[in-house]
């Protein structure tokens, strides 16, 4: 999301002309703080030096000492202020065992404990043998409180190496005390770092030439060895001082602004011009300068800028980028609005235009009161800070709107519903969109009201208005649609008829659906698409769809976006469920828990991993192992509340699943809130309930009712199978028969079942019955009420079943490709990392993204279980002989 220019000009520390003097006391205290402090604190009015001591004095340290520099600015939220501190920490390729991204995740939802201890012990594992330093300069313009209350966090678990250092107007809101009192902090105020008579008079004789005592104290005594005001005092004509009101003494800002002015109004005036025109920029280059002022001599005035030293400092890179001192450009731009007021909204525009960073760019334009930009500007950025899971700066972004255009744009409303999407809020979305589709239809843009209208009636069929949904979705269908709103409404086409039928349809839609996301679906569009399709496995085509499916979906994930890369995974693996490959599927579901951990995932995805946990351990009749599950799936379900059909789905799992292994004081416990709650508009889960009572009723001896029960059940439960229903139903019907004395209706009951399975080839999902209920059915007297293929193929699956057992199956590690566990692409990447290669280098020559460079090396830390690249690449060289 952020440009190059941004991460740079945050990150990096400014560089400064050869200073004037050299302030030889002031560099040696410093020096000792940064060496011998946990805790350094700059605090003193603009102008004072901060930001050029601390810059000098990091170009004197060792050079085995980290140093992670962030520049902070009034766009910096909580998650923006994370996203550059970890830029800046990137060259020390620390060793993330949280991927950056689930740090924001945590922040997102305050559990800020949580992510400064992320972060800390990220630190704490980084290799810095000489300890190291993170800079956060100008943190008085940070306005979000969250920010400061995890610096609190972070400073509470920072490693014993590492020193936070802060340079600020004002003291910032932290909880300092400890650390005064433990004697670990270093304080210097306006009293440290202003100049002394000494330097006063060192910095007259370079700049004048001539040694003047009297002169030196006269400015030591207006200026009190304020910096700024010493060197606009000296850059003035000689007769500025001189005449100037003894009121504007009495004040820095305006003694600034009069001394600034003096001096602007002696520069030529096209300078003068450029200047106040390009101040509305954060930092100046060549190309962004003449963007905004038209000037064609930018390059020449740039470098003239730098020559006069007019308060700016360097950047180091290839083209000359400089930053002003925000006093000059405070000071500049207040001018250009008493000046040219009405060029500003114009010139505005101009700067947001040629910005690459979506939150400044957005920002440009709110104060130019370019609303419609700005909306359009958050438009174009949604999809692509949404398959990146930045839905939270998102939201941000649209709080920072006036309010009034806040409820009153389509644009903005199309991307809180949007936002809401991934974390199953349903209802948040369905009010969204119908205000969207509204406010695009008072506007004309008929477009986009469908495809608000289409994500309106996903919401509300996943609410459980049914039947309304569908009519909404059939009113799309019969007017013009684009791709993403036929994609959608194919979506919505798949789920309804999963649900009611026919038994084909989610098959067909699928097809079609995949169909369209091949013609140009972006990322995104996918990651709204994809998740729980694997419910409808069970039925015709869905499979062979969802084979085609996964690879594109991978490709259009590229390197980079990981949830629709956790989708596809986890869709892989129910796959590989749905054929019976046990312990292929525990490979898959440990590799699964690991990116899990990873990319620290929202409660709808964990659900979504439990839940293939409960049928893999089904499979495996790890009995305790479903109980564990179970219950951490009604503890998800409980914070996911019930927002959604998916927390009502959940526990219908944690019933069904508590059936097959006999836990029925689990069932006894969830059947009430199914039976209240699971909604009459799904009869998917109308039948699952109903299957449950009859489950319980065959375990009380009442079978005559369980029969009722599972024979009207079974009338449909293929027509409308999800989470292979019709197997539960069938499996169970066929039992409360065999207790009746049928074996012959028994037979009758699996006969469908088994055929078609048998058919498809996917055995995982009659496995799923259990070890308990398929040892039951094939043992069971079936006399000549059962053909000999039948019950050869039912006893062969028991059997099977019972050959995965826990203590039978194989440690997904026995799998990898060594015995070290490493994969090949794993070795590949260790084998750089003990070459010394950074986390780029090794990208490059693997052709990776440095974040999958990341991930694989958390994967090896952890599966060697060890702390750092260090003992990794120390591993390696032992263990191959390098």
């Amino acid at each position: 999301m952020h440009s190059v220019s941004l991460a740079r000009a945050k990150i990096q520390a400014p560089r400064f002309r050869a200073g004037l003097i050299e302030r030889g006391e002031l560099e040696q205290q410093l020096g000792q703080a940064l060496a011998t402090r946990r805790v350094v604190l700059l605090v003193a009015p603009a102008g004072y030096g901060k930001t050029a001591a601390l810059s000098r004095q990091l170009q004197q340290l060792p050079p085995g000492r980290a140093i992670a520099w962030l520049t902070a600015d009034e766009a910096d939220d909580l998650q923006r202020f994370l996203s550059h501190l970890i830029e800046a920490l990137e060259p020390l390729d620390p060793p993330w065992r949280l991927a950056p991204e689930a740090v924001f995740e945590l922040a997102t939802h305050r559990r800020l404990r949580e992510a400064a201890s992320a972060l800390a012990g990220t630190l704490e594992a980084t290799d810095a043998p000489d300890g190291g330093l993170i800079v956060l300069d100008d943190l008085h313009a940070v306005a979000d409180g969250q920010v400061f209350d995890f610096l609190n966090h972070l400073l509470e678990d920072l490693p014993a190496n590492w020193t936070v250092v802060m340079a600020a107007r004002v003291e910032p809101p932290l909880t300092l005390g400890r650390w005064r009192a433990r004697r670990e902090m270093a304080e210097f105020d306006e009293t440290i770092l202003g100049f002394s008579r000494k330097e006063v008079q060192a910095l007259c004789r370079h700049v004048t030439g001539e040694d003047d005592p009297d002169q030196a104290q006269r400015l030591l005594d207006r200026t009190q060895g304020w910096a700024a005001g010493l060197c606009l005092s000296l850059e003035a004509p000689e007769r500025s001082a001189v005449t100037a009101p003894k009121s504007i003494w009495q004040s820095r800002r305006h003694l600034f602004d009069y001394l600034a002015t003096e001096v602007l109004e002696h520069l030529p005036q096209e300078l003068q011009a450029f200047l106040l025109r390009c101040s509305l920029l954060p930092e100046l280059t060549v190309q962004r300068c003449q963007e905004v002022s038209g000037d064609p001599r930018a390059a020449e005035w740039l470098e003239d800028i730098e020559r006069r030293r007019l308060f700016t400092s360097v950047l180091d890179s290839e083209e000359l980028t400089l930053r002003l001192h925000d006093l000059f450009r405070d000071f500049l731009e207040e001018r250009l609005r008493q000046l040219h007021p009405e060029e500003m909204p114009a010139l505005l525009r101009l700067a947001a235009r040629g910005e690459t960073d979506m939150v400044r760019r957005t920002l440009m334009y709110l104060r130019a009161g370019a609303w419609d930009e700005a909306q359009q500007s958050v438009a174009d950025a949604t999809p692509g800070m949404l398959a990146l899971d930045e839905g939270a700066q998102l939201i941000r972004i649209i709080e920072q709107f006036p309010a009034a255009i806040q409820e009153g744009s389509p644009f903005l409303a199309y991307a809180r519903g949007l936002c809401a999407w991934p974390h199953y809020r349903y209802g948040a979305v369905r009010t969204a969109m119908t205000e969207s589709a509204k406010g695009f239809d008072a506007m004309g843009r008929h477009h986009d009201a469908q495809r608000a209208r289409a994500m309106q009636a996903l919401a509300m069929f996943f609410s459980g208005d049914v039947d309304n949904a569908r009519r909404l979705s059939q009113a799309v269908r019969a007017q013009a649609m684009d791709l993403e709103t036929e994609t959608l409404s194919e979506l919505l086409d798949f789920w309804y008829e999963g649900h009611h039928g026919p038994i084909d349809g989610p098959g067909l839609h699928l097809a079609r659906m995949v169909d369209l996301l091949l013609q140009g679906g972006s990322a995104e569009l996918w990651s709204r698409c994809m998740p729980r399709v694997n419910a409808f496995l069970g039925r015709p085509g869905v499979v062979a769809q969802i084979r085609r499916l996964l690879p594109h979906a991978r490709t259009a994930a590229g390197d980079g976006h990981w949830s629709l890369q956790t989708h596809a995974n986890l869709m892989e693996a129910w796959l590989l469920l749905w054929q019976g490959s046990i312990p292929e599927v525990g490979a898959a579901f440990q590799r699964l828990e690991e990116d899990s951990r990873w990319q620290g995932q929202s409660t709808g995805s964990r659900l979504r991993l439990l839940t293939l946990k409960s049928y893999w351990q089904l499979l495996c009749d790890d009995r305790e192992g479903v109980r564990a599950t179970c219950k951490a799936i009604a503890a998800q379900a409980e914070l996911l509340g019930r927002v959604s059909d998916l927390s009502i789905a959940s526990l219908g799992i944690v019933a069904r699943t508590s059936v097959v292994i006999e836990d029925w004081s689990t069932v006894h416990l969830h059947l009430p809130v199914l039976q209240a709650e699971f909604g009459h508009q799904y009869p998917y889960m109308q039948s699952l309930v109903r299957s449950v009572e009859a489950s319980l009723a065959l375990h009380a001896g009442r079978v005559d009712e369980a029969l009722q029960i599972l024979r009207e059940l079974a009338t449909r439960s293929a027509q409308i199978d999800m989470m292979f229903l019709d197997t539960f139903v069938r499996t169970r019907w066929a039992l409360a028969e065999l207790a009746a004395g049928s074996a012959a209706n028994a037979w009758h009951a699996l006969q469908p079942l088994i055929e078609r399975v048998s058919a498809s080839g996917g055995i995982g999902q009659i496995l799923g019955a259990g070890v308990p209920c398929l040892t039951e059915l094939s043992l069971a007297p079936w006399g000549d009420a059962a053909p000999v293929e039948g019950l050869a193929l039912l006893r062969r699956w028991a059997e099977r079943a019972r050959q995965f057992k826990v203590d039978a199956l194989v440690e997904p590690r026995a799998l990898a490709a060594n015995d070290a566990g490493l994969s090949d692409r794993e070795l590949e990447v260790l084998a750089l990392l003990a070459d010394g290669q950074s986390n780029k280098l090794i990208a490059r020559a693997l052709d990776l993204s440095p974040h999958t460079v990341k991930r694989h090396v958390a994967r090896i830390l952890d599966r060697l279980d060890l702390a750092s690249r260090m003992q990794a690449a120390d591993w390696y060289r032992k263990r191959f002989g390098v």
